[in-house]
C-alpha cells in the first residue's frame, strides 16, 4: 500500500496559548441578535482584546486557523439575554449594566440599539476558566463572565472574580486497567 502525500502548510498548530483568566479592556468585532435553544432572545458580541499584553489575541488566533471553514473563535463571543416583559430580574440587571458600562467606556456614547454602532467600541470584560468535558477530555476555555467600565480596567479596579468551572476527570490509573503483581515473585499479566 502506497502511503498518501501530505500538505506541510495545513500542519496542526502546536503553540497553543490560553488567555489568562482576568479583567481585559476588549473591543467589540460585530453585534448579531440571535437565539439560545430554549427560543429566548440574546445578543451575540465578537469580541477582541484591546489593549495590553494580550491585544489582538483572537485575531491573531483567528488568522492562525488554516480551515477553510473558519469562523470567529468561540471563546472571544459573549452572548447576553435580551431581556423582555416577562424577563426575570438579573436578566435585566446584565442588560442594564452591559448598556451602562458601554457607555462609560466611550465617551459621549449613548447606545441606542443599533447593533451597527457597537462595532469598534470598547468596554471591559472579566474572564474565568470554563471547563467543559467531552468523552474522557477535558477541555479549558477562559470566557468572559461579565462586563464592567473600561478605564476601571485600565486602573486596576477590578477586584472581583468570577469562580471558575472546574469538571472533576475521573481519575483512573493503570490499576484501574490491569492487575499488577503486588510482589517480587508475582509475574505482570504480559510476562
Amino acid at each position: 500500500m502506497a502511503l498518501p502525500t501530505y500538505d506541510k502548510s495545513k500542519r496542526k498548530s502546536t503553540n497553543f496559548e490560553q488567555l489568562p483568566k482576568g479583567a481585559y479592556v476588549i473591543k467589540i468585532m460585530g453585534a448579531k441578535e440571535d437565539t439560545w435553544p430554549s427560543g429566548d432572545n440574546c445578543l451575540k458580541i465578537a469580541f477582541d482584546i484591546a489593549e495590553g499584553k494580550y491585544k489582538g489575541f483572537y485575531q491573531d488566533m483567528f488568522d492562525r486557523n488554516t480551515n477553510e471553514d473558519k469562523q470567529w473563535p468561540y471563546d472571544a463571543v459573549f452572548a447576553l439575554n435580551i431581556p423582555n416583559d416577562q424577563s426575570k430580574d438579573y436578566v435585566w440587571s446584565n442588560w442594564n449594566t452591559f448598556s451602562a458600562d458601554l457607555e462609560d467606556s466611550n465617551n459621549g456614547f449613548t447606545f441606542d440599539g443599533d447593533l451597527k454602532k457597537l462595532k469598534g467600541k470598547v468596554i471591559g470584560g472579566v474572564f474565568h476558566i470554563k471547563q467543559s468535558a467531552k468523552g474522557d477530555k477535558v477541555y479549558s476555555n477562559t470566557k468572559m463572565k461579565w462586563t464592567c467600565v473600561a478605564e476601571d480596567v485600565r486602573k486596576g479596579k477590578i477586584t472581583r472574580f468570577p469562580d471558575d468551572v472546574i469538571v472533576q476527570k475521573n481519575a483512573q490509573t493503570i490499576d484501574d486497567f490491569v492487575n499488577l503483581p503486588e510482589g517480587p515473585d508475582e509475574k505482570a499479566p504480559w510476562e
